[in-house]
C-alpha cells in the first residue's frame, strides 16, 4: 500500500481508542526482572491506557525474534514517536531521526552537529534501555520526540510479530511507558500495511468496532 494515507487511519484509531479504551491487565513477561528498567510499565501500564494518545511509532532496533513469525515470547523494542501531528501523518519520516541518533554513537562530539550533540550523548548513557525526550527540527518541523525502549505485545500484532517497522502505540507526554495498541483499534489500512510483507495471514476485518461508524 504505497498510498498509505496514516493521517486518516490514525484519526480512525485515535476515535475508536476514546469510543472504549482497553482496560485488561498486562500479561507479565516471565523473563523480565525488577530490576530491569522496562519494569516500570506494569507500574503505568493502566494509567497509559486510560490516558494515553495513538501514535505512530518506527523501529529503532528490535530483538531479531520479535521479527520472526513464531511463538517466542513478548520482547524489547526501542521506537521513536513524535506527538507532533505532522510526524503522525508522515511517519516513515521518522527513520531519519533514528539514523541520526544511532549513526553517531560512536562519533567524537566534536564532530556531532552541535543540535544533535546533547540527545546522542543521552543515547549513549543507555543503550540497551534507552528512554529520553528531546526537539528535532525534520524537515522544517520542530517536532517533540520521545526515544522509548517498550515491550512489544505479540499478541496485539495483528501478525503475531514485527512484520513492519511503523505501527501504533499508546503513550503519555508525561510517563516514560509506551504500550503496543491493541490490534482490536487498528485501521484495516494499518493492518493491511503492517501485513505487506508479512509470512503469515491477518485478519483485517474489525470485529469489535465497525469502521464504517468513524
Amino acid at each position: 500500500m504505497s498510498n498509505m494515507n496514516y493521517e486518516k487511519s490514525i484519526t480512525k484509531m485515535r476515535k475508536k481508542y476514546k469510543r472504549k479504551p482497553f482496560k485488561e491487565p498486562l500479561e507479565h513477561a516471565l523473563w523480565m526482572k525488577r530490576d530491569d528498567k522496562l519494569y516500570k510499565l506494569y507500574e503505568e501500564y493502566k494509567d497509559v491506557y486510560a490516558k494515553g494518545e495513538v501514535y505512530y511509532a518506527q523501529i529503532v532496533m528490535a530483538n531479531p525474534m520479535m521479527k520472526d513469525n513464531t511463538d517466542f515470547m513478548d520482547g524489547p523494542a526501542v521506537v521513536v514517536y513524535s506527538d507532533h501531528e505532522w510526524a503522525n501523518a508522515n511517519p516513515e519520516k521518522l527513520i531519519n531521526i533514528a539514523k541520526d541518533v544511532i549513526g553517531y554513537k560512536n562519533t567524537p562530539d566534536e564532530m556531532i552537529p552541535e543540535e544533535l550533540r546533547a540527545t546522542v550523548n543521552k543515547f549513549r548513557e543507555d543503550t540497551d534501555r534507552p528512554n529520553f525526550r528531546f526537539e528535532y527540527m525534520l524537515e522544517g518541523h520542530k517536532i517533540n520526540v520521545h526515544f522509548a525502549t517498550m515491550l512489544v505485545v505479540r499478541k496485539f500484532l495483528p501478525t503475531g510479530y514485527l512484520s513492519g517497522d511503523i505501527f501504533p502505540v499508546l503513550a503519555t507526554g508525561d510517563m516514560e511507558t509506551v504500550l503496543t495498541l491493541p490490534n482490536i483499534y487498528w485501521s484495516k489500512d494499518m493492518k493491511k500495511k503492517f501485513a505487506e510483507n508479512a509470512r503469515v495471514d491477518v485478519l483485517v476485518a474489525d470485529e469489535d468496532f465497525d469502521e464504517e461508524e468513524f
